[in-house]
């Protein structure tokens, strides 16, 4: 379409119009996006990668080479098996350092050098930031025969505005961990409803001030996010060629009501998470239960290793007595970089590792993942019991509500600046400084300045 003079002369107008592009997210600009991209590319493209146009998928035949960007150790592993059995594609396993340590950055810069990966390892709050910036490639078409393997909710992570850019991997779905010897001496059973949950801290607390009965986890801001997820918020949506962002949408209004109501009456520790202090109090009985992702039981185990036996896990509280919804904290997928040759077998790969029953195996085992495929839920791996939760099986806990987590949370563009002014404003308010709905409020302003900041068109929504 374009030659490369007349690319290179506009080289700079054209980032713009492909950023704006991506934001819009219509079928127009998606597929402006898509061809001003491959034209570009097609000059630079080595001989390793235009080998993969021959691949299966492709219109000739040989093997596929795909290179995969990551710093999972267990990726490594799940791709030397997948290479072992197909022999018509060959993935190409390159450990970077994660994400926010640069290996987004490292991801972004090869895109814009014409020599980045067709597969990378992303967690699914940075995948419209990737969007912005015309990174992406989309894989509607040759995603559409797997859609149905995986949860509604950990698809939709790997999709803005209906069109899907990877394959997700793993979710993470909350529960609730509480101290067996506290609800034994308080006699109580584990909360089926945030109204029960909030009497039993009143319980609690009257009983010995001394020991909170939950830990508020407002400077973790995918904590935060997993509450309102559970109740059907959605913090973004782009609409036409505007975000629109509502961090005080209906559903978050009331997680943040509740939440402040506890913590005015201090039945609830706020104390920062994830700090030696934090797990003392874990391991010491003075925090009672904690609603958080399932991989914490991990963390907990590593911790607050003399409370072996004392702690169980029950499924996250409700809003409605009937309902069975789970919220999500953290998760990841395997995202197509734009610019990659052949979809077709970056997408069979993709999928492969995502739903194949030895690669989940070595996931579970070695990654401590929550599969976001369906099929994950019944693994031998996912069915063994923690000594440490009393020889339960976790996984069957969280598995029939993991599967219903709503579907229509969306992150937005510069999630870097919302994860820094969550912690820091809902930090503070959950320690006394201010209110929750305030601190909630400011982010909003701030996160449209900084999607505004970057040339995008924002707004209250």
């Amino acid at each position: 379409m374009w030659g490369s003079s007349r690319a290179s002369r506009s080289s700079r107008r054209g980032h713009r119009t492909a950023r704006r592009a991506a934001v819009a997210v219509t079928i127009a600009a998606l597929t402006a996006l898509t061809a001003c991209g491959s034209d570009s590319d097609s000059d630079a493209r080595t001989d390793k990668a235009a080998q993969g146009d021959k691949a299966p998928g492709g219109q000739g035949s040989g093997t596929a080479q795909l290179d995969f960007w990551g710093w999972n150790p267990a990726y490594e592993k799940a791709v030397t098996a997948f290479n072992a059995a197909h022999p018509d594609i060959h993935v190409n396993y390159n450990k970077v350092e994660p994400g926010s340590k640069g290996g987004y950055a490292k991801m972004l810069a090869a895109v814009k050098a014409n020599n980045a990966p067709c597969l990378a390892q992303m967690g699914y709050e940075t995948l419209p930031s990737f969007l912005v910036e015309g990174a992406l490639q989309d894989v509607d078409k040759d995603a559409a025969a797997v859609k149905s393997k995986y949860s509604a909710g950990a698809w939709s992570q790997m999709s803005v505005a209906g069109k899907t850019y990877g394959i997700p991997v793993d979710t993470g779905p909350v529960a609730m961990f509480y101290r067996t010897d506290v609800f034994a001496k308080n006699g109580l059973t584990p909360p089926k409803t945030w109204d029960e949950f909030a009497q039993q801290a009143d319980k609690v607390h009257t009983a010995d001030p001394a020991v909170a009965y939950s830990a508020f986890g407002g400077n973790d801001p995918w904590w935060y996010a997993g509450m309102a997820w559970q109740n059907g918020g959605s913090w973004f949506k782009p609409e036409g060629d505007t975000w629109k962002v509502s961090l005080t949408e209906p559903g978050t209004q009331q997680v943040t009501r509740y939440w402040q109501q506890l913590l005015d009456k201090k039945v609830v520790s706020s104390d920062p998470t994830f700090t030696p202090d934090w797990y003392k109090r874990f391991g010491d009985g003075s925090v009672a239960s904690y609603v958080g992702p399932v991989w914490f039981t991990a963390l907990l185990e590593e911790n607050a290793k003399d409370a072996a036996g004392k702690w169980a896990v029950a499924p996250m509280p409700q809003w409605d007595a009937n309902g069975k919804a789970t919220g999500n904290i953290g998760g990841s997928g395997t995202a197509v970089l734009k610019g990659c040759k052949n979809t077709k077998a970056a997408v069979a790969f993709a999928d492969w590792m995502s739903s194949d029953t030895a690669s989940l195996t070595t996931l579970v085992k070695d990654a401590g993942i929550y599969p976001a495929a369906t099929s994950g839920a019944s693994l031998d791996a996912m069915q063994q019991p923690s000594a440490y939760f009393g020889n339960t099986k976790i996984y069957d806990i969280v598995k029939e509500s993991a599967a219903q987590a709503p579907a229509g949370w969306q992150w937005g563009p510069t999630m870097t600046q919302v994860s820094a002014d969550l912690t820091d404003r809902v930090g503070k308010a959950g320690a006394g400084n201010g209110k929750l709905a305030d601190a909630l409020t400011g982010v909003q302003g701030t996160t449209i300045k900084a999607i505004q900041d970057k040339g995008l068109k924002a707004a209250a929504g």
